[in-house]
């Protein structure tokens, strides 16, 4: 039975009631309004629900507490230690925002609010909604929701200064051969982890975990090559599986890394013998302490390197990644395919999504050619 009356408690006008079976299994929703239609339109939606199997004692639920349900039950069991933080960080972010928002009563509108408040990087807010979305989107198709309210456009509203624009991601090709020469003509010793860790990585466009996870037989001297096959986990210090299937390759190398890499192999396991420090696994990056630098480190020696230069330190190791990857993108005669493949990544679209952005050199270039076209 259902039906529409006079909310007798003070507040909105009319209170709507909708029962839902019978006998042991009947349940009882009830919603106040302050318009009769809404009540009526709220009625009518309440029996479709129930006519398609939503279980409505779980749609009454607090949204934080489905979705760490879900994520216990459907993520925890199959992703890596780092990629179970960023679900525990949205957690905390849905904590603060939707903390006391039931799932029945999730709207578009209620998380667009939750978007605009949030005041962090764009990127952070992407991962936010992108686990919101997934985690809806399994809350209908287990017959919890009607629909997805995730699943419409929604903005993101991010805070310029904790998001990177394009002069961050990116260096200027000036910029990028000063500190790959730098790198070259460095005299490399035990002390230096940190510094050579960057020389691979502006050399290859590794990921610094794969980086790290680099042992003495990944580096092939006698054809020039690099094989990636494990990465590191420097938050949890464990090898772990690469990102995807594809992040399992063998790229090459210039020949003048390898000799460099060559020398430094030879050395550290030479110093490493005579200090008494084991190296099983014979990682090449492994220090004077029998340990491999930290991500955070080589980031900051990144950094001193820039201000050595005299560059501002803006730039994070990543943007070695992002500028070899632009700079391959823009090159007519490398195919997109071997750009992905290279880069490990999954597919090539991800390849294009994130780097068919301009190089500063290459705003400039285009830029004249937008001039050329209005001028005619």
């Amino acid at each position: 039975m259902s039906r529409v009356y006079r909310n007798p408690l003070k507040g909105r006008k009319y209170k709507a009631e909708v029962s839902i079976g019978s006998g042991s299994t009947r349940k009882r929703k009830t919603k106040t309004f302050n318009d009769m239609t809404e009540a009526r339109i709220w009625i009518h939606q309440m029996e479709i629900m129930a006519d398609r199997g939503t279980d409505f004692e779980k749609s009454r639920w607090l949204f934080i507490d489905y979705y760490w349900q879900w994520v216990q039950l459907y993520k925890k069991p199959v992703v890596s230690a780092n990629t179970m933080h960023t679900y525990y960080s949205s957690y905390q972010h849905f904590l603060k925002g939707l903390g006391d928002v039931r799932l029945e009563d999730l709207t578009r509108n209620r998380i667009q609010k939750y978007l605009n408040g949030l005041d962090l990087s764009h990127e952070s807010i992407r991962k936010d909604l992108m686990q919101l979305r997934s985690c809806l989107r399994d809350a209908v198709s287990d017959g919890v929701l009607p629909h997805n309210p995730a699943a419409g456009t929604l903005r993101i509203v991010a805070d310029p200064s904790r998001t990177k624009g394009d002069d961050q991601k990116f260096m200027s090709i000036h910029d990028f051969k000063r500190v790959r020469d730098f790198l070259l003509s460095y005299h490399y010793r035990i002390n230096d982890v940190d510094r050579l860790a960057l020389l691979i990585i502006s050399q290859s466009g590794l990921r610094v975990g794969e980086c790290l996870a680099l042992k003495y037989e990944d580096i092939d001297c006698l054809h020039n090559t690099i094989t990636v096959d494990e990465s590191w986990d420097s938050k949890h210090n464990i090898l772990k599986e690469p990102k995807t299937k594809h992040a399992r390759r063998t790229i090459p190398l210039p020949k003048q890394v390898v000799h460099i890499l060559e020398q430094w192999m030879s050395y550290q396991r030479r110093y490493l013998f005579r200090e008494g420090v084991a190296n099983p696994d014979q990682f090449m990056l492994m220090n004077k302490r029998g340990r491999l630098p930290r991500a955070s480190s080589i980031n900051a020696a990144y950094h001193q390197i820039q201000i050595r230069l005299g560059m501002e330190p803006k730039f994070s190791t990543h943007t070695f990644r992002h500028t070899l990857a632009s700079l391959m993108v823009a090159n007519e005669n490398i195919s997109m395919v071997y750009v992905s493949r290279y880069l490990g990544h999954a597919s090539v679209m991800i390849t294009e999504k994130y780097y068919i952005g301009l190089l500063p050199e290459q705003v400039e270039v285009e830029a004249g050619k937008v001039l050329k076209v209005i001028e005619g």
